[in-house]
């Protein structure tokens, strides 16, 4: 009895050994209909189904199924037909094939993804007596792989408005918003030709830079030193970018910036009686709108009234003057600070201090001359009386010239 249920153990484990490895694939990579597959693609997927069982197991009514592994997995792929017939595979090496028909996310990000295969069969009955018995073989770990699409975009940039005979920090920021991943990717601003190589230089290490390896959601950043040239024209400029990598990889792209059209102002004065006029000149290249100019408070002069003046807009060349009412602080140099401030072609408004040698006909004049106007007034008046005084008593004061006279 106890060695019939040895036997009986015995040809239990063998029959389960069988049924376990009857069903193989042939790789642990998916074989897909178009290779590599992209974010996007609807394809088929291949599952080679082997039949590598002994002594002539066989399976019957063969159903394969496929099944992401992960959430990751389900979130890149969707299976639109996931389970397939292979009807039955009886001779010991026979291979069928299965094939699901498959939809990648546009979304999905390159690399790696898992899936499971189920094989379920009927296979070999113990005895002719019992039924033949389903049983299941997993393949796990079924790898697809998906090649993504690399975008490299210029997402933001600090170039805005530059000036002429001038040098700018400026920081470009790329970002990867494809789905693949680029190798050795390199930045070019190119400045070779035309209206950009007599006006836009980078100072330094030249016009290429290393973003390295950007994968999906990356991103980079170069920071450089933009110089304008002094004759740079005013306007609107787009230097071209081109970003290179690794397997082929290339976009152009452009960075705008505006070139400012600023201006610069010539002082002098001219000072009159109870006034002093300050005299304005633009004397750059391009015109200069609301100009307005202003005395600050300083130590060497003071001014009474109002401190600033609105002149207008100054075409290149053009002259106008404001008067303003200036004392000059005794005891002090002769240094007279003005600012202007202006808005230049590109809308931005600008500040310019100025600085102006001045001198005064006498220090402190206009509070001196309203003291002596004060006495020359009183004097004036005292002698208006006297001779008053003189005329109505003109005949008194003869009578009494002539009695002296007589005595």
């Amino acid at each position: 009895m106890k060695r019939l249920n040895i036997i009986y153990v015995i040809f239990a484990v063998v029959s389960a050994l069988l049924l376990a490895q009857v069903a193989s694939a042939a790789s642990d990579y998916l074989v897909t209909e178009s290779a590599p597959v992209y974010p996007g693609d609807t394809t088929y997927v291949y599952v080679p189904i082997k039949n590598i069982g002994f002594f002539a197991s066989f399976m019957e009514d063969v159903s394969v199924r496929l099944v992401p592994k992960d959430n990751a997995s389900a979130k890149a792929v969707t299976i639109l037909d996931d389970v397939y017939s292979l009807g039955t595979i009886n001779n010991w090496g026979d291979q069928r094939t299965a094939k699901f028909r498959i939809h990648v996310n546009p979304d999905a990000v390159e690399g790696d993804y898992y899936f499971d295969v189920y094989i379920t069969y009927k296979g070999q009955s113990t005895s002719s007596s019992t039924p033949q018995t389903p049983a299941t073989t997993k393949l796990e770990d079924q790898i697809l792989t998906i090649k993504g699409k690399p975008v490299i975009v210029l997402l933001n940039s600090t170039l805005g408005i530059v000036e002429p005979m001038s040098i700018n920090r400026e920081t470009l920021q790329f970002k990867n918003t494809g789905t693949g991943t680029v190798q050795n990717v390199v930045a070019e601003i190119s400045l070779g030709s035309g209206d950009m190589k007599s006006s836009f230089s980078i100072l330094g290490g030249g016009t290429q830079f290393s973003l390295g390896n950007l994968k999906p959601g990356d991103d980079a950043y170069i920071t450089f030193d933009l110089a304008v040239d002094i004759a740079t024209r005013p306007g609107v400029y787009n230097l071209p970018l081109k970003i290179t990598g690794l397997n082929n990889y290339s976009s152009s792209d452009y960075v705008g910036l505006v070139v400012a059209g600023t201006t610069d102002f010539e002082l002098s004065y001219q000072e009159t009686i109870g006034s002093f006029s300050l005299n304005v000149a633009n004397i750059g290249v391009n015109p200069a709108s609301a100009v307005t100019i202003s005395l600050p408070q300083q130590k060497n002069f003071s001014s009474t009234g109002s401190s600033s003046a609105v002149l207008g807009n100054l075409n290149p060349g053009d002259y106008t003057s404001a008067i303003f009412q200036v004392v000059k602080t005794q005891g002090t140099g002769r240094d007279l600070d003005v600012e202007i401030q202006y808005t230049d072609t590109s809308g931005k408004r600008h500040t310019i201090a100025k600085n102006l040698a001045v001198e005064l006909s006498t220090a402190g004049a206009q509070a001196g001359n309203r003291r002596s106007g004060s006495i020359n007034y009183t004097a004036l008046l005292l002698a208006v009386i006297i001779i008053a005084a003189i005329y109505w008593q003109r005949r008194k004061i003869t009578a009494y010239y002539q009695k002296l006279k007589g005595g």
